[in-house]
């Protein structure tokens, strides 16, 4: 059986392939750039997982401020080897970058409109980062959250995105990375997935992503061509505008690849 392919390659790949590629090469010194903005992201991803406790409680912006105080002290032993040798003191500054206060009106007027006990269903995690293997699929990984709806009785996958939002629907690596969460929940717990949800936290917007036969082709298709990136082929560099360069760490090391290419063709 070929090596396995993580759920997170699958993004990874999407946003640009060579990201697999030197992620691979360099997988045991790869260092993320720790900065305000990767900063705020781990913080709203920690907050993002309470929202459930917001939306039950009478206070939805109180129970926030009071969840964002625990997360700020508690993020350095939650995330001990992300951020191992970081400056602790970015992290309030990180933490002021999030609107506490939009967040928590959005979760009491979609809680108004919905209803809590529905909306709870739909939001609270009955495990949370739930890793799962498939040999049939020759992928991994863990979703942010598994929930368990309640007018549909099974386990579905509940990923959580800290960046901007489509104008509708999700993006197409959200809908991808989804699929195929759905792909191991079907294989691990023995059923059928019929959708799962993307939330855009930073908003509190809960979309809904209906799991698609072409879009499980898809996820088969990029597992195949990741595999080969992680043998050692290395793909090519996508055009100019299309990757997001300005903050990847391995900004040299591809333009060292592009110069050395361009000697020879």
């Amino acid at each position: 059986m070929k090596g396995m392919v993580l759920v997170s390659e699958i993004g990874a790949y999407l946003r640009c392939p060579r990201l697999v590629y030197f992620r691979s090469l360099h997988r045991d010194d790869y260092q993320k750039i720790i900065d305000v903005r990767y900063l705020s992201h781990l913080i709203l991803k920690e907050l993002a997982l309470t929202y459930h406790h917001a939306a039950a409680s009478d206070d939805a912006t109180e129970t926030l401020h009071a969840e964002l105080d625990r997360i700020t002290g508690d993020l350095p032993a939650i995330y001990r080897v992300e951020l191992s040798g970081m400056d602790c003191s970015m992290i309030p500054d990180a933490a002021s970058e999030i609107d506490i206060d939009a967040i928590g009106s959005r979760i009491a007027d979609v809680t108004q409109t919905t209803g809590r006990e529905e909306l709870l269903t739909k939001i609270t995690p009955c495990t949370v980062e739930h890793t799962m293997y498939s040999d049939a699929l020759g992928i991994s990984g863990a979703p942010d959250k598994l929930v368990r709806p309640g007018d549909r009785g099974q386990a579905l996958p509940y990923i959580i995105r800290t960046g901007a939002k489509p104008d509708q629907g999700v993006w197409k690596p959200d809908r991808l990375q989804i699929t195929a969460y759905a792909m191991l929940v079907e294989e691990t717990f023995g059923t059928v997935v019929d959708c799962g949800f993307v939330e855009y936290a930073r908003f509190f917007d809960l979309r809904e992503v209906v799991i698609r036969s072409g879009d499980r082709r898809r996820v088969l298709e990029l597992r195949n061509r990741i595999r080969k990136i992680k043998d050692g082929r290395m793909p090519d560099r996508p055009r100019e505008g299309d990757a997001p360069c300005e903050f990847c760490a391995f900004s040299d090391d591809c333009d060292t690849h592009r110069s050395l290419a361009s000697k020879f063709f």
